[in-house]
């Protein structure tokens, strides 16, 4: 299996944090969230784990993992850093793609595995008591995500949120890819206009695949998880929260 770590963003609603590390490295309680994502990443078998980095690329250099480098990070979204490693997307084998600002526990990784499906994403069922913990309004800064009727299939990501009804769930950054699903993807990126995809966020690029008639599947739990975007967000998560995610 493949691992693709998007740690390209400069963090600019972490700063001061990120005035000298890219925002994977922000550290809470005393460590890289990345190091919280490789704990989880290396309990699984044979997982080849790639970074994709851009603001202060040079931070990663003691990982010693395979590095992609979005020149451009400034100026693009996900999108576009995903696809500087198009020689592992390219491989034909099973695919994690994962935001490199976020803390979970194997559980959710294990879930998202073993989901059916060419193209699965995780999503978090319970997502209000988590953007209310976050934020006073969750409605200006969560997506829409709406399923099938009865069934996983997501018909709907992304967009401004009206109601709470519209988010069924909240996609959290992690994608499971199998090999038709990579071949999905990377016909889709061929498709768009260079300077589309420059500013091309993952949701946009995943409803297009909708759109377009691909089937992308919900890995949905209800397990804690954090995502780490601003300052409050740091601060909000206490050394009590932060356990109950990782723990196994």
């Amino acid at each position: 299996m493949n691992i693709i770590i998007l740690a390209a963003g400069m963090g600019t609603r972490l700063r001061p944090y990120t005035n000298d590390k890219p925002k994977a490295l922000v550290n809470v309680h005393g460590r890289p969230i990345l190091d919280y994502q490789l704990d989880v990443f290396n309990t699984f078998e044979q997982a080849n784990i790639s970074l994709v980095t851009g603001y202060k690329r040079e931070c990663f250099d003691n990982y010693k993992l395979r590095q992609f480098h979005n020149s451009e990070y400034d100026q693009t979204n996900m999108v576009f850093s995903l696809f500087k490693a198009i020689d592992v997307l390219q491989q034909e084998q099973p695919t994690l793609i994962c935001y490199g600002d976020i803390i979970f526990n194997a559980r959710i990784v294990k879930k998202l595995l073993a989901t059916p499906g060419d193209i699965c994403i995780s999503a978090d069922l319970s997502w209000l008591q988590l953007w209310q913990d976050r934020m006073e309004d969750p409605l200006k800064d969560a997506e829409s995500f709406k399923m099938k009727k009865y069934t996983d299939q997501i018909v709907e990501l992304g967009k401004p949120l009206k109601c709470v009804e519209d988010a069924e769930a909240q996609y959290m950054g992690l994608i499971k890819l199998s090999v038709h699903g990579l071949k999905s993807f990377i016909n889709l990126y061929n498709s768009i206009p260079y300077s589309e995809t420059k500013s091309m966020y993952m949701t946009d690029f995943i409803q297009q695949l909708i759109n377009r008639g691909n089937e992308v599947t919900a890995s949905t739990h209800n397990e804690h998880w954090y995502e780490i975007d601003s300052t409050q967000d740091l601060e909000a998560l206490s050394s009590q929260k932060l356990q109950d995610i990782i723990k196994s």
